[in-house]
C-alpha cells in the first residue's frame, strides 16, 4: 500500500494536480489505504502454520511465534509507512492539521485498531478469511457511514478516517487515543485467547 500510495501522488503531482487535491489524497492512502493493508497482511499469517501441531509439542509458545510473525508483517508495514509519511512531509504534500505529529498520528491508531480487530477475529474464527472480511467490512461500513459515525459520540472515538474528514483538533486527538485504546484491548483479548492455542488445529484449510 504505501508503495502503491507513493507512485500514485507522484504521478498526480508531475501531471500538475492542485495542492489541496494531493494533501487530501496524503491522507487518504496514509490514514485509510496503509492500515488496511497493515491490518490484512497481519492477519493473514494466523492459521497458516502447517507445523502448528510441532510447535505446540515443544516448550516455545504458540503465542509468542504467532506475535512474532504478525508483529514483523505489521512492524514492516508501519516502517514503510512511517518512510512515506516523512516523504510526504517533507515534499510539502500533507493534510492540513495534524502537522508533524502526524507523521505517526494519522496512520498509527488506525492500524492498531484493525490490527487488534483483525487478529481478535482471526484467532477467535480460526483462520484469516473470517478476520479478512471482518476487517473490510468495518472499514467499508466507516467509509459508507462517515457521516455518521464521526457525529455520534459513542462511535466518533473509535472512526478511521478522522483525518480525512477534517475533525477539529480536539476530537481529533481523542479519537486518536480511542483508536488505540481500543486496537490495544483487542490485541489483549486476542493474547488471551492464544493462552489455549489448540483451538488453532480446527483453523480453516489454508
Amino acid at each position: 500500500m504505501p508503495l502503491a500510495g507513493a507512485a500514485l501522488i507522484a504521478v498526480l503531482a508531475a501531471t500538475g494536480h492542485p495542492a489541496g487535491q494531493l494533501d487530501r489524497l496524503a491522507a487518504v492512502v496514509l490514514e485509510a489505504l496503509c492500515p488496511l493493508g497493515a491490518a490484512l497482511a497481519a492477519v493473514s499469517v494466523v492459521g497458516r502454520d502447517p507445523a502448528v501441531e510441532l510447535i505446540l509439542t515443544t516448550p516455545a509458545s504458540y503465542r509468542r511465534v504467532l506475535a512474532g510473525r504478525a508483529g514483523l508483517t505489521a512492524g514492516l508495514a508501519a516502517a514503510a509507512t512511517l518512510a512515506l509519511a516523512i516523504a510526504l512531509l517533507r515534499a510539502g504534500i500533507w493534510p492540513a492539521g495534524p502537522g508533524t505529529a502526524g507523521l505517526v498520528l494519522i496512520w498509527a491508531p488506525p492500524a492498531i485498531w484493525l490490527t487488534g480487530i483483525g487478529l481478535l477475529v482471526a484467532v477467535a474464527g480460526r483462520g484469516p478469511a473470517l478476520a479478512s472480511g471482518a476487517v473490510a467490512a468495518v472499514w467499508l461500513a466507516e467509509a459508507i457511514f462517515a457521516g455518521q459515525t464521526k457525529t455520534s459520540p459513542v462511535l466518533r472515538d473509535q472512526y478511521l478516517f478522522a483525518t480525512v474528514s477534517h475533525l477539529p483538533p480536539g476530537p481529533w486527538a481523542a479519537n486518536r487515543a480511542g483508536l488505540a485504546l481500543g486496537g490495544a484491548a483487542a490485541l489483549a483479548v486476542t493474547a488471551l485467547l492464544l493462552a489455549r492455542p489448540a483451538r488453532l488445529l480446527a483453523a480453516e484449510p489454508s
